[in-house]
């Protein structure tokens, strides 16, 4: 699932056309996240690097107009989720995730409530680690 995640998400291969099997992917994904052993497949292999891009590469907001704005949210969940394992979170803050999904704490029409409940999410889990303090 990783695998064809990260496949149709890339700058090279994405398409509108494969928003909403992005949309699905992203919601087996939040369903498997909800504990280590959905997540510890998915630690080491770029997922959430990938996750991340779609948060706010020029690319994925361009090419999936408005289906971005449900890939995000579904983006930043699959994260919170992941921060809260040991591993996730460390490569979370490798990732800068922090830093790249704060824009979704500021209010704005485009901002909807769980982009900032899945955000918060994210900011508990990695400021829980020492680096993520930072």
């Amino acid at each position: 699932m990783i695998n064809s995640f990260i496949k149709h998400s890339s700058e090279e291969e994405i398409a509108k056309e494969d928003a909403q099997y992005l949309i699905y992917l992203l919601e087996a994904f939040v369903n498997l996240t909800f504990s280590d052993i959905g997540i510890e497949p998915l630690l080491g292999r770029n997922a959430i690097e990938q996750f991340t891009k779609m948060l706010d590469h020029e690319y994925a907001v361009e090419i999936l107009e408005e289906s971005h704005q449900k890939i995000a949210e579904l983006s930043l969940r699959v994260l919170g989720n992941m921060s809260i394992n040991h591993e996730g979170k460390e490569e979370c803050i490798e990732q800068k995730v922090i830093e790249r999904s704060y824009v979704y704490l500021i209010a704005s029409k485009q901002r909807s409530y769980e982009d900032a409940l899945n955000t918060s999410l994210i900011l508990m889990g990695c400021s829980i680690h020492l680096e993520g303090k930072n």
